[in-house]
């Protein structure tokens, strides 16, 4: 196990287990902090077992005060927090939020007191409302969070195949224009998903980022179907041109404290575009853009109410380069402290901010 120089002045044996896709734990004694290997996606078995062999390694011979895991109830990480507790009654079970643990994550990084507005763009967490979130903007310090806004939630026919088939997030999104512009899915096909978005079946709802990344990829028809995660993201970023600032619009209505962005007009620009026979990789970078535009504003919009020009961005959607360097660029110019995990990159950061969530809360 490695050693890491991120620690908070509590001493106590925390256990953070991380994600589930892309897992590593992290293991705090006192003040010293010690990540896990890599194990990767625990749904596969031999790695969820690899995983309960490299903690049972780690917690040898240690008494456990806190056992921090995802908040959702499903993940394999949860489902060994259960067990682990069996083993030790006295620890204290902490379930964290998802996109919580990706700002906490740089809190602990930077050594960041103060509340903080941040952005967690990705392709999937468990929400409070058990919805599936990806698109987040919440204000964070210690231990709290508060969720501000949010992208609109569209539904997810086949809940996880999308990962796999992100066409089906154009029909989500776009309905039966959307099925024209699918030219490699059989009518047969496209009809049965029409039919579960239509009547609700089968099709969660998402806030994800990462799921309207794959949807503009397949809409385009640079992947309809895609062989890895992000497959269709990674592909639409290359084709973006430098120069083009064009975008296209979205709606925000803020109701009750909680700001919604619809991203719809986007894709119906996007077809109209396409219709019209534009090139596509000008239509990739406005899609790009308005990602950005997006962003920016809401979080000018809600610094002013925050009286905060500390921003953190966080999650696997700013991976994305073209992307990330035009929120940088565009919050820089408005005088926005924009900072970024600097050592754990995708979700490597959960069970750092996971750790953080949970020794702060000992302290609050």
């Amino acid at each position: 196990m490695k050693r890491s120089q991120y620690y908070e002045k509590v001493k106590m044996n925390i256990l953070a287990l991380g994600a589930d896709i892309k897992n590593k734990f992290l293991l705090a004694n006192g003040k010293r902090l010690s990540f896990g290997p890599e194990i990767g996606d625990l749904s596969d078995a031999k790695n969820y077992e690899s995983l309960k062999k490299e903690v049972s390694k780690a917690i040898k011979n240690k008494k456990l005060d806190i056992i921090a895991h995802d908040l959702h109830p499903g993940y394999f990480s949860s489902r060994l927090a259960g067990e682990l507790k069996d083993q030790f009654p006295s620890s204290k079970l902490h379930a964290v939020q998802h996109h919580h643990a990706h700002i906490a994550s740089i809190l602990a990084e930077h050594k960041l007191k103060k509340g903080v507005l941040g952005v967690a763009f990705d392709g999937t967490g468990f929400g409070e409302d058990s919805n599936i979130w990806g698109g987040e903007f919440i204000f964070a310090k210690g231990s709290n969070f508060r969720r501000l806004a949010h992208l609109k939630y569209v539904m997810m026919p086949g809940g996880e195949r999308i990962v796999h088939e992100p066409w089906r997030m154009v029909l989500s999104i776009l309905g039966k224009e959307g099925a024209a512009f699918i030219k490699d899915v059989s009518s047969e096909e496209k009809k049965l998903i029409l039919k579960m978005v239509d009547k609700g079946i089968n099709s969660p709802l998402t806030s994800s980022a990462g799921r309207l990344f794959d949807a503009a990829a397949a809409l385009l028809g640079v992947c309809t179907k895609a062989s890895y995660e992000a497959e269709g993201p990674i592909r639409l970023e290359k084709i973006c041109k430098e120069g083009e600032d064009g975008t296209y619009p979205f709606n925000l209505v803020t109701k009750k404290d909680m700001s919604i962005i619809d991203t719809a007009p986007i894709f119906k620009h996007m077809a109209k575009d396409l219709k019209n026979k534009k090139p596509k990789a000008i239509m990739a970078t406005k899609f790009h853009n308005s990602i950005a535009d997006i962003i920016i504003k809401v979080v000018k919009r809600l610094s002013n109410k925050f009286k905060t020009k500390d921003v953190v961005l966080s999650g696997g959607v700013f991976q994305n380069q073209f992307l990330t360097k035009k929120v940088v660029e565009g919050l820089g110019s408005l005088r926005f402290n924009v900072l970024m995990n600097k050592s754990t990159p995708n979700d490597n950061n959960i069970a750092l901010g996971q750790y953080y969530v949970s020794c702060n809360s000992c302290k609050d």
